[in-house]
């Protein structure tokens, strides 16, 4: 079948080498002048030698010239060894810049090689040496009998996976002539044979496998017993108090899938279990405790890390996933630099003139959007445009995510609040802290309680693009916080 064929040139090869081995070679005549002694393959068949001989009877070689070719090739049953056995060898690239034709500081594709035993023979190769005088023989013998001390080695490949690559060729006879005595005036060119045998390996196909990349691990199977720190490939040493005030607790972690992932304003952190939290863990998490470095957790993986293109992915409570193309900080190995995918974001919530959630039966699409005009601190900020020292008044449907309460001493008798968040009317509007209010025309409305909302909800801050989750608890980033194992991976 057509699917079995092979051929490697490995026979070949050994008889290059060995002619480039016999090659470069140059004799003096009796002019002082320097030839070079060319080498053939002796072995030439008949169109060949027909063409070198004019097509004549009658044309005598020239000479000097070597002559290379194998007398023989049998099997070496003293160096076989197993033939059952199969080497593995898991091989890492260095990166490769096509477009600037350069080899990279960071790590390319990876292989695993299943390399076969491969075949032992004997090769014997036979130089045949003519030369038409005795004082070239002489020159061009002392030249190549120097070199064979019986041997010398020869490689036939610089492939680093190559374990058949390093051979050698020993002399292991000669001839001094070919001529008899008494010589006939008919023989004008004279042959000196000289005998080499090479143990070479006949290698079978090694089979090539590209390492694929695991993108999601569901549970880990390779866990250490709780209480052996020792045996951690990531093993702290030392207790280490995670957070102010609480007690020293002594953390393990074995594999790759038992580290969390802490994303902190477009950075990435790889974090021990639990690290990722504040005290009280109930705000946004901050980046407490040792991290791991990237370097090593790159190493790890199969594929080629290539900066701004290579994807982190991050999986929110939905199912959903928000990529992030990263790069290392040049800094702190400990920090990924995260430049995320606004397209991968989660969807904003719509929220309507109503309020969110909306429980009545007549959501106003009309009005509904899910995103903000901007985040403001009340007390620092006027609504009100100024114009011409006069005050005017929002503009329809504005809306705002505040960060601390409006008029919260309402109830005080006889309270007057700031004229910048009055209504039409006069009355002073009450709202919370990380309450999403909602200027309607004539007054200020609550359309996100934060007090009494649990649900998911997601918005956008239209001012400067980002967009923003609420947990029941606060507002942070849709894609901060801490990703356990399994909501997170790396795609290089």
């Amino acid at each position: 079948l057509m699917s079995q064929y092979f051929y490697d040139g490995q026979i070949k090869r050994y008889l290059t080498q060995f002619m480039r081995l016999m090659s470069n070679f140059s004799y003096k005549d009796a002019k002082g002048k320097l030839t070079q002694i060319p080498v053939r393959y002796g072995d030439m068949n008949r169109q060949v030698a027909q063409v070198l001989n004019k097509n004549s009877e009658n044309v005598v070689q020239s000479a000097p010239f070597i002559a290379c070719y194998i007398k023989n090739l049998e099997f070496a049953r003293d160096r076989l060894q197993d033939p059952t056995y199969v080497s593995k060898m898991n091989i890492r690239e260095r990166a490769f810049d096509d477009q600037g034709n350069e080899y990279l500081n960071t790590q390319g594709a990876n292989y695993t090689v299943e390399r076969l035993m491969p075949t032992p023979y004997n090769l014997q190769f036979t130089a045949d040496i003519w030369t038409t005088n005795v004082d070239q023989k002489l020159q061009i013998l002392e030249q190549l009998y120097v070199l064979f001390n019986p041997s010398i080695e020869i490689q036939t490949s610089n492939n680093y996976i190559d374990w058949t690559s390093l051979s050698l060729v020993e002399l292991t006879g000669q001839t001094f002539s070919s001529r008899q005595i008494p010589q006939g005036l008919e023989q004008d060119i004279d042959i000196s044979t000289m005998n080499f045998t090479t143990p070479i390996w006949l290698t079978p196909p090694a089979k090539i496998k590209k390492l694929g990349v695991i993108t999601k691990i569901i549970n880990s199977m390779f866990v250490d017993p709780s209480g052996t720190i020792a045996s951690g490939a990531y093993d702290l040493g030392e207790e280490i108090d995670m957070f102010s005030g609480r007690e020293a607790v002594s953390v393990n972690v074995t594999t790759l899938g038992n580290l969390e992932l802490l994303v902190l304003d477009n950075t990435a952190k790889l974090v021990f279990p639990g690290m990722g939290k504040n005290n009280d863990l109930t705000t946004a998490p901050t980046a407490f405790g040792p991290g791991v470095n990237w370097v090593t957790i790159l190493d790890l993986y199969p594929g080629r890390f290539t900066a701004d293109l290579s994807q982190i992915r991050l999986m929110k409570p939905n199912g959903e996933e928000i990529i992030g193309y990263i790069s290392l900080n040049p800094y702190d190995d400990q920090i990924m630099q995260v430049r995320f995918d606004p397209e991968s974001a989660p969807g904003d919530t719509l929220i309507d003139d109503l309020g969110y959630p909306d429980t009545s039966s007549s959501f106003n699409s009309a009005t509904a959007r899910g995103n903000i005009d901007a985040i403001i601190d009340p007390q620092t900020f006027n609504p009100r445009p100024n114009v011409n020292g006069v005050l005017g008044w929002p503009s329809v449907d504005t809306r705002y995510l505040i960060l601390e309460d409006i008029n919260p001493d309402h109830a005080v008798t006889d309270y007057d609040g700031p004229q910048a968040w009055k209504n039409q009317n006069g009355t002073d509007f009450v709202a919370h802290t990380n309450d999403i209010i909602r200027w309607d025309g004539t007054q200020w409305t609550v359309i996100f309680q934060s007090q009494s909302t649990a649900v998911l909800t997601y918005i956008t801050n239209a001012r400067t693009g980002i967009q923003y989750a609420w947990d029941g608890e606060s507002w942070m980033k849709s894609y901060e916080g801490v990703y356990k194992p399994g909501q997170w991976r790396l795609v290089l």
